[in-house]
C-alpha cells in the first residue's frame, strides 16, 4: 500500500505497481544508468541546471535562506545582526531561524527513512516511543546533517564535497547555453554621469566612455556561491540564474536593455561582438552531441519498459533433489524428491 518502500530484510523494492526482486536488480542499475545520461544531456545542452534548480542541496538552502530572510530581514539587516552583541532580541532571532530549520531538517532529510518501512507503522512508532533503536539513530543523523549542509555549509558542500562541478567541464562546450556576462557589453564598467562630468569629454561622446554595467555589485549580492560572474566562466557557478534577475532589475531601473546577464552560448560571443543577432536557443540544444545522448536515453528506458512488460508475473522451477536421487521403499516402489520454488510478484 506504500508507493515507494524498499525492504532490506526481504530484499524486494515496491514502485507503485511494480516489485523488484534481487535477481531483477537490473531495473535499478537501468535507472541509475538512465539518471546519469539525464545529467549528462541537460548539463550538455543547459550548463548545470540540475545543481540550479534540482539538487537537494540547492533547495534546502534556498528554502533556510528564506526562512532566514523573512525573520532576520535583507542581506543588510543580517549582517548588521552579525556584528551586533548577544542580547535577548539576537537570542531570540537565531533561535526561531534554528527551530525552523530543525523542523524543516526532520521533515525532509529526516523522513528519509520513511521510504524503508511501512511508514503509518513507523510514525506511530516514533511518536510512541517504540520504534527500534536504530529508526531513532538514523532520523537523527539525517536530520543532522541536512540541518548543518543547508544551514550553515550551504555553497561550500558544492564547491568542496560535491564531485559534479569537476565532472561537468568534459560535459560542457561552447554551444551550451549557460549564464554568462557580456563583457563586450558591459565594460568598461562605470556609472555614465560621473564621465559626463569631465571637461575634456564631449557631452555626445560621454555615454559611450562606460559599458551598461554600472558596476553596482547586486549580481555579486544576489550568488549563493558568493562569486562575480563578470569574471567569466568559474566552477563554483551553480546556473541559479539569480544574477540575471537582479541585473535585468537594475538595467530596467536605468531604463537599459535587459540581458546584460544572460543565458548565453560562448559561441555567439564573435557574432555579438560583430552587431549580428545570437543563434536560436534550439540550435545550440538540438546538436548532434544533445541528440546522441538524448538517443542513448531513450533506448535504455525503452529496454526497460520492454523488460518489464515482458518479465512473467509468477515463476516455478521445479528441481530434482539430487542427494539422494531416489529412495527405495519396503514394496519396492522409488521415490524421487523435488524441489519447488515459486515466486509470485504480484
Amino acid at each position: 500500500d506504500q508507493a515507494v518502500l524498499v525492504v532490506l530484510a526481504n530484499r524486494r523494492f515496491y514502485w507503485f505497481w511494480i516489485e523488484i526482486w534481487p535477481h531483477e536488480f537490473y531495473f535499478v542499475a537501468g535507472l541509475l544508468i538512465m539518471a546519469g545520461l539525464g545529467l549528462f544531456l541537460f548539463t550538455s545542452a543547459l550548463g548545470r541546471v540540475w545543481c540550479g534548480y534540482t539538487c537537494p542541496q540547492t533547495v534546502w538552502t534556498d528554502l533556510f535562506l528564506w526562512v532566514e530572510r523573512k525573520i532576520e530581514g535583507d542581506r543588510n539587516k543580517q549582517l548588521r545582526l552579525l556584528k551586533s552583541r548577544w542580547d535577548a532580541r539576537k537570542i531570540r532571532l537565531r533561535l526561531t531561524k534554528w527551530t525552523l530549520w530543525l523542523l524543516i531538517s526532520i521533515a525532509t532529510g529526516g523522513a528519509w527513512v520513511f521510504y524503508f518501512a511501512d511508514a503509518p507503522t513507523l510514525m506511530a512508532e516514533l511518536f510512541t516511543l517504540q520504534a527500534a533503536p536504530v529508526a531513532y539513530s538514523t532520523v537523527a543523523v539525517l536530520t543532522a546533517t541536512t540541518f548543518i549542509f543547508g544551514g550553515f555549509m550551504r555553497e561550500q558542500v558544492c564547491i568542496y564535497m560535491c564531485p559534479w562541478p569537476r565532472i561537468q567541464a568534459a560535459m560542457m562546450d561552447d554551444d551550451t547555453l549557460t549564464v554568462a556576462y557580456r563583457g563586450w557589453r558591459g565594460e568598461p564598467r562605470g556609472k555614465p554621469k560621473k564621465h559626463r562630468k569631465e571637461p575634456d569629454a564631449a557631452p555626445a561622446e560621454a555615454p559611450s566612455l562606460v559599458g551598461d554595467c554600472v558596476d553596482c555589485f547586486a549580481c555579486v549580492n544576489v550568488c549563493p556561491m558568493g562569486i562575480d560572474i563578470r569574471d567569466g566562466q568559474q566552477m563554483e557557478c551553480i546556473t541559479c540564474a539569480l544574477c540575471i534577475d537582479a541585473c535585468d532589475e537594475i538595467m530596467g531601473k536605468l531604463g537599459k536593455d535587459r540581458g546584460l546577464i544572460d543565458y548565453l552560448a560562448l559561441s555567439d560571443e564573435g557574432r555579438e561582438r560583430a552587431g549580428h543577432a545570437p543563434s536560436s536557443a534550439w540550435f545550440h540544444i538540438f546538436r548532434l552531441r544533445t541528440m546522441i545522448y538524448t538517443a542513448a536515453w531513450a533506448l535504455c528506458g525503452v529496454i526497460l519498459l520492454y523488460a518489464l512488460f515482458i518479465r512473467p508475473a509468477i515463476d516455478i522451477t521445479v528441481a530434482p533433489v539430487r542427494n539422494p536421487q531416489f529412495v527405495t521403499l519396503s514394496d519396492g516402489g522409488i521415490r524421487n524428491a523435488y524441489d519447488i520454488r515459486l515466486r509470485n510478484k504480484h
